[in-house]
């Protein structure tokens, strides 16, 4: 990869960050999982894997254990909903500065990161899940002009700017036992990280709009977890990578403090079949306050039509401790890698980052983070980041 090729591929992350705009997908914050107390994430999560609306446990959780304190019922508990109804959403806000060592200096940009609206309805064992929200498009002056199939320009759909993250139907008569689900939704694999930048996120399918259409299904229980899901992508709203397969997830929790999983997936598109398979796990000190966290994945890339040329072999990897010096106060760093092809050298992408988040009240978030990347030898960009989160 050419010097000037690296350096596009550093200025297309920090687009991709920039491009989160409105349409950040609402996932869980992983380290809660074993630092609050609670051991499965769909204690917590409407999703059966974690992610999405907060259960009434969850919002519970949320005054009493993840933020400094306030009540973390809808709207902080002023508005009484019906026992069958959850109401949610999220407002963050973004500031940064981007630096990817141009001769222009680091770019200030100030944007609206997510605006969305979440609901979930239920009658017995059954229930519907939807989240809707603004679609981030990095624009200037009036909105882009769409492009037919014939080259004529037309006025921006309403897909423009809405987009619906998840929505599904799920059948699930108890907390532990059988599920089984159909709609658009992330299919469970690995730590499930709330940053879609991350490495194990970004390069391994589960990017920014890369929730696939699906049905899926799995076992919750007491001290581990199973999730299988069918997917194909979804035509309608700018999937990136266009591609039907499936994942899966198995996830143990041997004692209290400690998680281990191991995640599958596969992967068939026009151009490429990715085969991949990786373990993860957390461990939590409870003396030091300190959760351990780690995720390794191995991929096979292969292309079409090229009868074994060109096919290679891929590694994405991370690793970082989690900080919980007080209640509602929340530190980390982590280090990731993604080797995009194991038998060149000079294109293997790595990061540092750094990150405090504070919930001074349930509901509320302030976090700042800080990222330096390396692609290959020599080139460098620097990432950092402050944001203000609000939910419902």
């Amino acid at each position: 990869m050419s010097a000037r090729a690296r350096l596009l591929a550093v200025a297309a992350l920090a687009l991709g960050v920039l491009a989160l705009g409105l349409g950040a997908e609402a996932r869980a914050y992983p380290h809660f999982q074993l630092s609050s107390g609670s051991g499965r994430c769909s204690q917590c999560h409407i999703g059966p894997a974690g992610g999405g609306l907060l259960t009434p446990w969850g919002q519970d959780e949320q005054g009493d254990t993840v933020a400094r304190g306030g009540d973390g019922h809808f709207l902080h508990g002023a508005v009484q909903l019906p026992s069958w109804l959850l109401v949610g959403g999220n407002v963050r806000l973004a500031a940064l500065a981007n630096d990817v060592g141009g001769s222009e200096g680091a770019e200030l940009a100030a944007f609206p990161m997510q605006i969305d609206l979440a609901l979930s309805a239920w009658r017995g064992a059954w229930s519907a899940v939807a989240i809707v929200g603004a679609r981030g498009v990095v624009r200037s002056g009036a909105p882009a002009m769409a492009e037919s199939p014939g080259g004529e320009a037309s006025a921006p759909s309403l897909g423009s700017y809405v987009i619906s993250r998840e929505h599904y139907v799920m059948w699930r008569p108890k907390e532990e036992g059988p599920y089984a689900r159909a709609g658009r939704f992330a299919a469970p694999y690995g730590l499930r990280l709330a940053d879609h930048t991350a490495y194990v996120r970004r390069y391994l399918g589960g990017n920014l709009l890369e929730e696939t259409y699906g049905v899926g299904g799995g076992w919750i229980g007491d001290a581990w977890e199973l999730h299988a899901t069918a997917f194909v992508s979804d035509p309608l709203q700018g999937a990136p990578r266009r591609e039907a397969g499936g994942a899966a997830l198995l996830e143990a929790r041997p004692a209290n403090a400690i998680v281990v999983g191991a995640s599958a997936r596969a992967g068939a598109g026009e151009a490429d079949t990715r085969l991949q398979a990786g373990v993860h796990g957390k461990l939590w000190i409870e003396g030091a306050r300190l959760l351990l966290q780690a995720e390794v994945d191995g991929v096979r890339q292969m292309f079409a039509g090229g009868a074994g040329a060109g096919d290679r072999w891929q590694l994405a990897a991370y690793a970082g401790p989690v900080l919980v010096p007080a209640r509602g106060l929340y530190a980390g760093a982590g280090y990731q890698v993604f080797a995009e092809d194991l038998q060149v050298r000079g294109v293997v992408r790595q990061s540092v980052d750094a990150w405090l988040a504070v919930f001074p009240i349930a509901h509320v978030e302030v976090m700042a983070s800080a990222r330096a990347q390396r692609i290959g030898p020599a080139e460098h960009a620097y990432l950092g980041m402050l944001q203000l989160h609000y939910a419902l």
